[in-house]
């Protein structure tokens, strides 16, 4: 990751986009091994000037024994502005295995996702409709222990894995986050995130700044 990181701005001929990201998230345990989510998230590009979507999620996660591996359903609803200057809609469902270790004050998480996203074809047409996507994320996080808080770091692969044509690794994801917990259930985090284009014709830089509020039951 870190090779394909520095092979990113190795690359000439780059467009840089800066944008903002603000989202709420809700959950609540079910017993002591499912956990229901909900999130809602607003997202801004083209130099924090231009809305670029609205996004609804619904998930479920079970935790196995010890709260190692984790597994998870979610469907997203999006309202995105695409390349044409149109609103489309987008129905996205994914599925998803997580593990997770701790070592000290660390934590390292790995998630493996698979998430198909199914486009509208009223507002243009797709070549390849749905598109599945196979991410690969590493997180490392450090919390002192009865520190209210947490910084993270992580580094995540896009694999669109089913296009005859570009069958290829597109996007490299890196996220720098700090969250800190305002009461026992309510948090809130701060995060930078670097969006870069692989492999692709006209490969974009996008930088964006983004706070979360959380609350969990």
């Amino acid at each position: 990751m870190l090779l394909l990181s520095a092979s990113v701005f190795a690359q000439s001929e780059r467009t840089t986009d800066f944008g903002g990201i603000v989202s709420c998230e809700f959950s609540a345990a079910v017993g002591r091994s499912f956990d229901l989510s909900v999130e809602e998230e607003l997202r801004f590009d083209n130099n924090f000037a231009q809305f670029d979507r609205w996004l609804n999620s619904v998930g479920v996660d079970y935790t196995f024994p010890r709260n190692r591996l984790k597994l998870g359903l979610n469907a997203d609803y999006i309202r995105r502005h695409n390349d044409k200057g149109w609103f489309e809609n987008r129905w996205r469902i994914g599925a998803h295995l997580t593990y997770s270790e701790t070592l000290y004050h660390f934590k390292f998480t790995y998630r493996s996702k698979l998430l198909s996203t199914f486009y509208d074809e009223r507002t243009g047409e797709h070549r390849v409709n749905p598109k599945l996507y196979w991410r690969n994320r590493l997180q490392v996080s450090y919390q002192q222990p009865n520190s209210r808080f947490k910084y993270a770091l992580s580094a995540e692969l896009f694999w669109l894995t089913n296009d005859p044509k570009n069958r290829i690794i597109d996007n490299l994801r890196t996220v720098a986050s700090v969250e800190c917990r305002l009461t026992r259930r309510h948090y809130i985090s701060a995060f930078a995130r670097m969006d870069n284009d692989l492999q692709m014709k006209e490969p974009v830089d996008r930088f964006y700044f983004g706070m979360t509020f959380k609350a969990k039951y």
